[in-house]
């Protein structure tokens, strides 16, 4: 029987996940240390290769279109391929990172094993793996855990990431151990990175069937009541994932390294103390929505963040530019469990893989072009102008997002002002 009912009585302070709910945060946990270590080791790895703009461009984009083909999937037939079955999947694609040393100076054929759509790009990950995840996870408690769980589930993935980010700092002695020079110091975060994807494959292979759907809509887009709700919103998470897209971590590690001349055991210090700022977030977040309600946590700590994405930008030296990039890590991630909570509360249970492969999708296909055009038309104009173009882009979503939603507040919410009010 799926859990899901909310409970009069007083709730732990951690989310009481069953099983399946702990090997889903213990997989993503697992899958983000991958993450964090390979999106800045990529950066630094193509800026050592001096791959130009362009190409660094084409690459990006091409591990969005692959994650975008696995979300296409999750969206349209999640449920009838099985949630286990598609985790399975998507953990055995991280492999391909394996073969990134082995074509490092063909550009089209890394761009190839990016379509795999499984290549570290963010250290957030947008894979669609989470998509199945964000379905999955509101089962594993009841409804009054529900943010508290995803609170969970993103501070351990943001910290298993920033563990990955302080790892890139190793590698020049691993490196040299190995009797690795140049840019070959970095082929042992690829294999670590695949070795990683069979770990988790195994790991979700011993789901149970409590992790599927139980009662599904029989079309293949199974969204009935909440289609309006879900359109609106998927537009509004495609303009930020665009956004996003512009500026991803791998192409922070190029900026960090092109303008700066930043080492590798600098870059994995600063994306770790990111990553920990990042991780820090999440419980604050999930304590800033029960004060002030999820659409505002949303909205009030992202526009500041995007204000320092772009102090960043024109960040004179090392020093400030670390400042502005820290201070943007502390608050940039605490919309996520906020915007996963609002989004799975909103629709009915049954809509729920559908509704989360859907969003995915938006933003999944709003973040094909972006690094292409980025490297393309913004990269031009200077190496700090894709992050102006995100934190603008950025802060105009967040405002459309107030605007539209502000009075429409997730169902817990009306009920716990109307038990206040009661009282």
């Amino acid at each position: 029987m799926q859990r899901g009912s909310g409970s009069a009585v007083p709730q732990p302070r951690l989310p009481s996940l069953d099983r399946n709910g702990r090997l889903v945060v213990t997989a993503r946990a697992l899958r983000s240390f991958g993450f964090g270590l390979n999106s800045v080791a990529l950066g630094l790895y193509l800026a050592g290769l001096g791959v130009p703009g362009t190409e660094i461009g084409l690459i990006l984009s091409a591990a969005f279109a692959g994650a975008l083909a696995l979300t296409v999937i999750i969206a349209g037939w999640g449920d009838r391929i099985g949630r286990r079955r598609l985790l399975m999947l998507g953990s055995g694609l991280m492999a391909s990172a394996a073969l990134i040393p082995l074509v490092s100076r063909e550009p089209l054929l890394l761009a190839a094993i990016a379509l795999s759509g499984m290549i570290a790009v963010n250290a957030n990950e947008s894979t669609g793996l989470q998509t199945v995840d964000q379905a999955l996870l509101p089962q594993s408690v009841p409804d009054g855990q529900r943010t508290a769980a995803f609170a969970l589930y993103n501070l351990l993935a943001s910290a298993a990431a920033a563990l990955g980010a302080l790892s890139v700092g190793l590698l020049p002695g691993i490196g040299h151990f190995l009797g690795l020079s140049g840019v070959a110091i970095y082929a042992p975060a690829f294999l670590v990175y695949a070795l990683i994807g069979l770990l988790t494959m195994v790991l979700h292979s011993r789901l149970d069937a409590r992790a599927e759907a139980g009662e599904r809509l029989e079309r293949r887009l199974a969204i009935d009541k909440s289609r309006p709700i879900v359109a609106r919103l998927s537009l509004l998470f495609g303009l930020d994932s665009f956004a996003g897209s512009l500026a991803v971590q791998s192409y922070l590690a190029f900026f960090l390294a092109a303008r700066f001349a930043v080492d590798p055991a600098t870059a994995g210090t600063l994306f770790f103390i990111a990553g920990v700022l990042s991780a820090l977030s999440f419980p604050v977040a999930a304590w800033l929505s029960a004060r002030i309600g999820l659409i505002a946590t949303m909205v009030f700590t992202h526009i500041p963040s995007s204000i320092f994405l772009i102090g960043l930008a024109l960040a004179p030296n090392l020093a400030v530019a670390a400042l502005f990039l820290l201070a943007r890590a502390a608050l940039a991630s605490m919309d996520v469990p906020a915007r996963q909570s609002y989004t799975m509360a909103v629709v009915e249970p049954r809509e729920r893989t559908a509704t989360a492969g859907v969003t995915s999708l938006a933003r999944g296909i709003a973040q094909v072009p972006g690094p292409a055009l980025a490297g393309s038309l913004l990269v031009p104009l200077g190496l700090g102008v894709p992050l102006i173009a995100t934190g603008v882009l950025k802060i105009a979503y967040d405002l459309l997002l107030y605007a539209l939603f502000k009075g429409r507040p997730a169902p817990e919410e009306i009920s716990s002002e109307r038990q206040a009010r009661a009282s």
